[in-house]
């Protein structure tokens, strides 16, 4: 599966039983990305349980606060979906991105390593 715009890219890897999910600009209010989490909900279901994720916010701008929830409720559904490991690669100099997507995970529980190329964050999950 391939689903791209100008506000997200959702790839799976059934090989791997992995999403690739990379999160692009800002994004304003939730009508910015309508179909975001029926996008991860139809990409999850390619997967099995356990799989894994490489979510990479390099290109992120810090999302307006009436995102939140829609990062968070994407974040559940995916644990709901049997997401077993997340490892996340932000810009080594990128501080409020990563302030920003630590809070989603804090809210909705979701596990992550956090890393800074997606070399890093394949080596890990791999392992």
């Amino acid at each position: 599966m391939n689903i791209s715009n100008n506000k997200y890219v959702i790839k799976t890897d059934k090989g791997k039983n992995r999403l690739y999910l990379s999160i692009l600009g800002f994004w304003a209010s939730p009508n910015d990305v309508p179909n975001y989490v029926s996008d991860l909900d139809k990409a999850s279901k390619e997967l099995k349980n356990g799989f894994t994720i490489v979510t990479d916010v390099s290109n992120m701008k810090p999302p307006a606060i009436e995102v939140n929830a829609i990062h968070e409720q994407a974040q559940k559904l995916l644990m709901r979906a049997g997401l077993a490991r997340t490892a996340e690669v932000v810009p080594k100099t990128a501080r409020i991105q990563k302030m920003a997507v630590d809070q989603y995970s804090k809210h909705s529980g979701m596990q992550k390593e956090t890393f800074y190329s997606v070399d890093e964050a394949e080596e890990w999950l791999n392992s």
